[in-house]
């Protein structure tokens, strides 16, 4: 996962100073925007690939894992059913691939998992010691302090600190009806999000895919 080591209260603050709107845009809406800047792009480009491995003892027989209850890494947002590449089930060390299916043909069909309410769940003759998720990572989502300033920094390269820079800068311009300046900066978010795409792709072997 990428950390800029710069700070989302750093940008935001920086944008304030230069941002001229006449009524004063609320933080809590660039932290929000950033928010979903950050969860968009490693749910849709970046798709990173993590590995976790959940026991028996953490779905028992009924062979439902609650995703809030994993542990996932440091840094990393609590774990969607959408985030899930692929699952496996693990006994002796020997591993089966399960595929992905709906709640109706998974209470039918063997060596298959799917979304159960919010959760997990997943169907298997044999029950497995363990399960392995493969899931894409995505940051936690940046919250703001007693201060009243936002915490974390801003989870992209550095090199593309100009990415979330413009599409911050185009939302606040649309939400004051500055429609000039927001469709600049829309225009300069999307060809950055595209030069992005590409960077990323080439780069697309160490991510696992």
């Amino acid at each position: 996962m990428y950390d800029s080591s710069i700070s989302a209260a750093e940008i935001i603050e920086d944008l304030y100073d230069e941002v001229d709107i006449a009524e004063e845009i609320p933080y809590k809406l660039y932290v929000l925007w950033l928010n979903s800047l950050e969860q968009m792009i490693y749910s849709e480009i970046i798709r990173e690939q993590h590995k976790i491995m959940v026991s028996d003892g953490s779905f028992g027989t009924e062979n439902v894992i609650k995703l809030d209850d994993i542990e996932v890494c440091d840094g990393n947002d609590t774990l969607r059913f959408d985030d899930i590449y692929t699952m496996y089930a693990v006994n002796d060390g020997v591993k089966k691939q399960l595929l992905k299916t709906t709640l109706t043909s998974g209470d039918v069909f063997p060596d298959t998992y799917y979304k159960f309410n919010d959760n997990l769940g997943f169907h298997v003759f044999s029950a497995p010691s363990a399960v392995e998720i493969i899931y894409f990572a995505r940051p936690k989502l940046k919250t703001i302090d007693e201060n009243q300033k936002a915490v974390g920094n801003v989870m992209l390269p550095v090199e593309f600190i100009d990415l979330a820079k413009a599409k911050l800068r185009a939302e606040a311009y649309k939400i004051a009806n500055e429609d000039s300046l927001a469709a600049k900066w829309v225009n300069d978010y999307n060809v950055l999000l595209e030069t992005f795409k590409s960077w990323v792709q080439n780069k697309a072997p160490q991510f696992g895919m």
